[in-house]
């Protein structure tokens, strides 16, 4: 069902016939993409990663994309141009340490694309309480029953099951606006069917975590998806920026005096603190 839907969604969205796909190792980016290529479209996928440390990524998605008969591109973020770099992020709205990390890379990947269809995994994570918190919470009975202990103890609101993916997909959802806005600067159409698809959500939001999850993490996606099986082993959720290394990179504008000038100790803390100061000159990117 989850094949079916996505390729609806990419028939109703993507009009011309070639489509640039954001490829990692993740089976949320991989099943966007097979499903493109069953609708006949012809993919072109593209991925990055840091100068001189190429990623499980980077090296599965080309892996992948040659068993699929695509000519992966893959593209090399220098880390030579980080200062400059994060001033065009501040100007592009990045306020959280999450959105500075994830549209970073695609600084360099969005002028590379010639196709003017994007297609992404974004949003899959959302459903499938792949987070440290989301397995705290509603893996298990037991797990559930310790947060429903602890928010009455703590007198916090305790958010059920959907409630807590519903206040993902709906908020943050990773930097999905501000990835967005990168593509539409380069004259692009997002496409991310997991975020965008009514059908999609509530088909996933109708399941449970253990349904979704169970034998395998993501398992309904696997299991419609037999081409993943029939390529190896897919490794389970990793996020795309921290696989390639650039929270560690970023770790290092702790030591400029320019963008920590409140000599803060976290990154989180010296993003929120660079939005603040420019929130009235954003979006010149």
């Amino acid at each position: 069902m989850i094949k079916k839907l996505l390729k609806q969604h990419i028939i109703d969205t993507a009009q011309d016939n070639a489509v640039a796909v954001l490829l990692s190792g993740g089976v949320d980016s991989l099943s966007v993409a097979i499903a493109a290529h069953d609708v006949g479209k012809k993919v072109q996928p593209y991925t990055f990663h840091l100068d001189g440390e190429e990623s499980y990524d980077a090296k599965t998605a080309r892996e992948f994309s040659d068993n699929m008969g695509w000519n992966c591109k893959t593209i090399v973020v220098p880390k030579t141009n980080l200062e400059d770099d994060w001033h065009r992020l501040v100007k592009h709205g990045c306020r959280k340490k999450t959105h500075f990390e994830t549209v970073f890379p695609f600084l360099y990947v969005y002028p590379e694309i010639t196709e003017k269809y994007v297609l992404t995994g974004w949003g899959a994570d959302g459903y499938f309480g792949v987070s440290k918190k989301a397995m705290m919470r509603y893996s298990n009975f037991k797990k559930k029953r310790n947060y429903v202990k602890y928010c009455k103890e703590h007198n916090q609101k305790r958010l059920n099951w959907n409630e807590f993916r519903t206040e993902y997909l709906d908020g943050d959802c990773a930097g999905y606006k501000e990835h967005t806005r990168l593509a539409e600067n380069h004259g692009k159409v997002h496409v991310a069917p997991y975020k965008d698809s009514m059908d999609i959500r509530s088909l996933l939001m109708s399941k449970s975590w253990q349904e979704l999850n169970k034998p395998r993490q993501k398992e309904i996606i696997r299991k419609d998806f037999t081409e993943l099986e029939n390529y190896g082993n897919i490794k389970q959720h990793q996020n795309l920026h921290l696989n390639a290394g650039v929270d560690k990179l970023f770790e290092g504008l702790l030591n400029n005096g320019e963008i920590n000038f409140k000599n803060r100790k976290r990154m989180m803390d010296v993003c929120r603190d660079n939005y603040e100061r420019n929130k009235n000159d954003l979006f010149t990117i």
